[in-house]
């Protein structure tokens, strides 16, 4: 067991066709990560391919993004390609506004109310991706992994979204 509270929330899309094996390979990862006491408490909860702001009933997808995208500022990373931000009408209007496109998969790493990592993501030594940071904590190097880091602070201790089911 893990003397550090550390939590796991797993983002993911259910409007992508053929990605259900690979979405499930990482619950499943996941879940022994859990079972092993890597992970305090593991939390999933989905959101849409596209969200826009004025048309998005559900503000928790944009508060996750600015924390995402605080995360990545403190440490000198890049959330995108995998958090395309693009613009696009807003519907029934001729008004284009910013919309983010949300990856198929994303992971967030918690130690108490500090966020400390997000994958994917991307620095200038290259891309970091759920299977690899994954393989990281199956191999126990979460602490070294998480070391690079800088984290931080959310005033929550659950995602924004609502969550669907503990894993």
């Amino acid at each position: 067991m893990n003397p550090i509270d550390y939590r796991c929330e797993l983002y993911y899309r259910t409007d992508t066709m053929g990605r259900f094996d690979v979405q499930q390979r990482v619950f499943d990862r996941i879940e022994d990560l859990e079972e092993r006491g890597v992970f305090d408490r593991t939390r999933e909860a989905t959101w849409q391919q596209v969200e826009i702001r004025e048309s998005d009933a559900r503000q928790g997808a944009h508060e996750t993004y600015r924390e995402f995208r605080d995360w990545a500022e403190a440490n000198d990373f890049e959330l995108e390609p995998a958090f395309d931000v693009r613009p696009r009408y807003v519907p029934g209007s001729t008004e284009v506004r910013d919309t983010v496109v949300f990856p198929v998969i994303a992971l967030a790493i918690y130690e108490g109310e500090e966020l400390r990592a997000v994958v994917p993501s991307r620095d200038e030594f290259g891309h970091y991706t759920v299977p690899e940071a994954l393989e990281g904590f199956e191999r126990g190097d979460l602490d070294r992994w998480l070391s690079r880091f800088t984290g931080v602070t959310v005033d929550r201790r659950a995602p924004h979204l609502e969550v669907n089911a503990t894993l």
